[in-house]
């Protein structure tokens, strides 16, 4: 499924920085030690009767890219319950990616600031209305020791879930059964589904699912996703520009530059730096995914973008820097993954730790050229 690009290196044999490893050595150790606690403190939880699970609640509370990856994990619970209620819990601004979803009976939403400053007012909304809660990788802001409070105070007798988050971060201290931790470095869907192994549940039917009713205001058009959410996502303007403008002389289609309102500024900047038109065109959810599923390929930084992209099956060329490509990359079949293992890469952070030359290299690295040769090879 994922590809790594013309001389780049296997995807699996990364240049990551030192201090990521050991960053990694030290959450992976608070696992092993929060999974020892929880056996020591709990060895004879009551063991889950599948049989009488007919509620059940699925949270997860970050965003785009994060809701779309645990489709799978949403399809396997219903495959595994047929005839249960399953809703999703997450936050208010994310309720319109996972709308429309067959394997949904409803999504619950409230903004982050209530799951973290009135986590009574959940309590109240959840309380006696569940069998099973299964709680996905949560929000660091929220935390997963919060969430299993809430959990707890509202009833939920079975309540399943994943701690594996920083090394600081409270875990999950009230779930009554957590997720066995691995030292294997697994894409996010796999963390994911291994939450629910503990239910006995697995799956190979790992393909993404989203929908739309909504038509696309402009159709076959080469879609460019330029603005992440975290800065070290970020690519150069003016190779955005080049790019764009190389693509509308060779493919004689519309270049569309995607995003939310606040990425409108920072796409017209890259536009006027063009010497062909392109189109700005801020959306909302739905919209967006109605631009993606109607064009003729995405280019797209690590970020949202690239997973609505494997949603639909679109080919998708992505570009890594600061994230990592073996948890994060598109899954899709048409996906082209291009980073630079000759360089620092891979380290995760929001903000770049490099400085002089060397900052943000992992980005610098990738040429216009680059991905014009693997919009070349996907198509």
């Amino acid at each position: 499924m994922i590809e790594a690009f013309l001389n780049y290196a296997n995807i699996s044999f990364i240049m990551e920085p030192i201090r990521k490893k050991f960053e990694n050595m030290l959450r992976t150790s608070a696992w092993y030690v929060d999974y020892a606690i929880y056996k020591a403190l709990c060895p004879f939880k009551r063991k889950i009767n599948l049989n009488k699970i007919n509620r059940i609640l699925i949270i997860e509370n970050l965003y785009i890219g994060d809701l779309i990856v645990i489709t799978p994990t949403i399809r396997a619970l219903r495959k595994r319950f047929p005839k249960a209620n399953i809703s999703l819990l997450g936050v208010d601004t994310m309720k319109d990616v996972l709308s429309g979803n067959p394997n949904l009976n409803e999504i619950i939403t409230f903004s982050e600031k209530q799951f973290i400053e009135n986590p009574e007012l959940i309590v109240e909304r959840l309380k006696n209305k569940f069998d099973l809660a299964v709680l996905l990788h949560p929000n660091p802001l929220i935390g997963s020791y919060k969430i299993s409070k809430i959990l707890l105070k509202s009833k939920i007798p079975y309540r399943i879930g994943c701690t594996k988050v920083g090394f600081f971060e409270g875990k999950g201290f009230f779930l009554t059964k957590k997720t066995k931790p691995t030292r294997e470095l697994k894409h996010k869907i796999d963390d994911n589904l291994d939450v629910i192994k503990t239910l006995g549940i697995t799956t190979n039917d790992k393909h993404l699912e989203l929908y739309t009713n909504k038509k696309g205001k402009i159709k076959n058009a080469i879609v460019l996703h330029a603005v992440p959410r975290h800065k070290t996502h970020g690519w150069s303007d003016a190779k955005f520009a080049e790019l764009a403008d190389r693509l509308i002389k060779k493919y004689k289609v519309p270049v569309v530059f995607s995003g939310s309102k606040n990425d409108a500024i920072k796409n017209k900047k890259i536009i006027s730096l063009m010497k062909h038109k392109a189109i700005n065109l801020p959306t909302n959810i739905k919209d967006f995914f109605a631009l993606i599923k109607e064009s003729k390929f995405v280019v797209s930084v690590d970020t949202s973008a690239m997973h609505v992209a494997a949603a639909f099956n679109k080919p998708i060329i992505a570009l890594f820097g600061a994230g990592d490509p073996r948890i994060w990359s598109p899954y899709c079949k048409k996906s082209v993954v291009l980073y630079k293992n000759k360089v620092c890469t891979s380290c995760m952070k929001h903000k770049c730790f490099r400085k002089g030359k060397r900052f943000m290299e992992c980005m610098k690295a990738i040429s216009v050229e680059d991905v014009l040769n693997a919009v070349k090879s996907s198509k």
